[in-house]
């Protein structure tokens, strides 16, 4: 689904990734971990077209990006959580769901919000509410519902369990393997390695805009995490 190959980006004469490599297959859970400032906010904005690379290539389905715009990539099935979540504050909890799906036929936008109910209740009981007024928990459930409103084949998501209290995390978490269940492939970044090494299949961990380890998630416990970030 998504082949990352030596990417490098920089933000004027500051390099932020260093050559990272990564791959997320077909309905694949991959994670990346790492502390904070070490690039994975950076590499999923150039995965998405948010930022260009100032070398390396990134591949979707076999076609390389390149300059490729973010509006394109989107519809070629990547839909982006940001961090901080980008709740559209002054639209209700439905108008930030239908502008997630705005490219989906009439019919469909309807029966994909009802799907994105049952996955996070708490947003059925809360269509009308203007998205500021929602709590940290149900604002972060509002984006990764937004952001599957357009069924992508890849979710990315940028640390979803940033600012949330223990519960909170839990419920995404359950939302997340949820979400991986239905054959999406998704990538999360996070801080929170207990959290990403539980979704997912394999992990990479970035350290300063490199990839230091990589491995299966069973391989990677957090002791061995804890020493990759203290070194």
């Amino acid at each position: 689904m998504l082949v990352v190959e030596s990417l490098v980006t920089r933000y004027g004469a500051v390099e932020a990734l260093h050559g990272v490599s990564l791959t997320v297959g077909t309905g694949e859970a991959v994670a990346i971990v790492g502390p904070n400032g070490a690039g994975k906010t950076t590499l999923l904005r150039t995965i998405s077209g948010l930022v260009r690379p100032a070398a390396g290539t990134v591949e979707i389905d076999g076609r390389v990006m390149g300059r490729t715009a973010a509006h394109r990539i989107a519809r070629l099935g990547v839909s982006h959580v940001p961090e901080g979540r980008a709740i559209l504050s002054t639209l209700t909890v439905r108008d930030n769901l239908l502008m997630g799906g705005y490219r989906l036929p009439g019919g469909g936008v309807e029966e994909r919000m009802a799907e994105m109910i049952d996955l996070f209740p708490v947003l059925g009981r809360k269509l009308d509410d203007l998205g500021g007024v929602l709590s940290g928990g149900e604002q972060q459930m509002l984006a990764i519902a937004r952001g599957l409103m357009a069924k992508p084949r890849l979710l990315m998501i940028d640390e979803p369990s940033m600012g949330l209290a223990p519960r909170i995390v839990g419920d995404v978490l359950e939302a997340l393997k949820r979400v991986v269940a239905t054959g999406t492939a998704v990538l999360v970044a996070e801080q929170n390695a207990g959290l990403a090494l539980e979704v997912a299949d394999r992990a990479y961990v970035m350290v300063v805009g490199d990839v230091v380890t990589s491995g299966n998630s069973a391989d990677l416990d957090e002791n061995r995490l804890l020493e990759t970030y203290l070194a």
